[in-house]
């Protein structure tokens, strides 16, 4: 009977321990880690409306024709201004911009004449623009209509021509602050030939510029 009364007791006991533990690991289970949340993306830029700016630049090219001249290159500064709309991450619109360098160098020789020298003036340009927007850095294209001024000098007498070509180029401009922009640019641009009258003699040249502008604008 004692024996009994033993095996009883210790079986109880085994029974309500084991209760016990899973009774615990009820309480203390692991909550279940929470639903991921959606990542952030930060808004589009605002690139709509209307900019105004100024850059320096550097601009190098060369005069064409007859006996090609050597590089002209010059220092100098532009103004632009502008009107950008944008659907979703593409910007769009136009620019003009007024620039002045006084790009000069060799514009190669002519006969009766001797060497040349040939000066690219005021120029300037009509583009459109198409970019998209990276947030807060905006990478554009540009092409369309440019027109400068360009003088011949040689044989002790001058003439100068407007000329009219294309330009191309690409840029990346980003804000500054809500309304402050930077940009670097760089275009390529093509003149027609134009035939100027030096002492007699019709020498006929045109002239291939790069130029590397470096500005900022604010934006309406």
């Amino acid at each position: 009977m004692r024996t009994l009364k033993i095996v009883l007791l210790a079986s109880a006991t085994t029974f309500a321990a084991f209760q016990g533990a899973q009774a615990a690991d009820a309480i203390y289970e692991a909550p279940e880690a929470p639903a991921a949340t959606e990542s952030y993306s930060a808004p589009a830029g605002d690139w709509s409306g209307a900019y105004v700016g100024g850059a320096a630049t550097y601009e190098f090219g060369k005069f064409t024709g007859s006996n090609d001249g050597r590089d002209a290159n010059g220092l100098g500064g532009t103004v632009y201004g502008g009107y950008n709309m944008q659907s979703g991450s593409i910007v769009y619109g136009g620019e003009a911009d007024i620039s002045y360098a006084g790009e000069d160098g060799s514009a190669g020789s002519a006969v009766g004449v001797g060497s040349l020298k040939g000066t690219q003036g005021v120029n300037g340009s009509v583009r459109g623009r198409v970019g998209y927007d990276l947030n807060p850095v905006l990478v554009y294209g540009t092409a369309g209509v440019a027109v400068a001024n360009h003088e011949l000098e040689g044989g002790g007498s001058n003439d100068e021509k407007l000329a009219a070509g294309y330009t191309v180029g690409a840029g990346v401009e980003t804000f500054v602050t809500d309304n402050i922009t930077a940009r670097v640019e760089y275009r390529y641009s093509d003149y027609q030939k134009r035939d100027f009258n030096l002492g007699g003699s019709t020498i006929s040249k045109g002239f291939d510029d790069h130029s590397v502008k470096v500005g900022m604008g604010v934006k309406f």
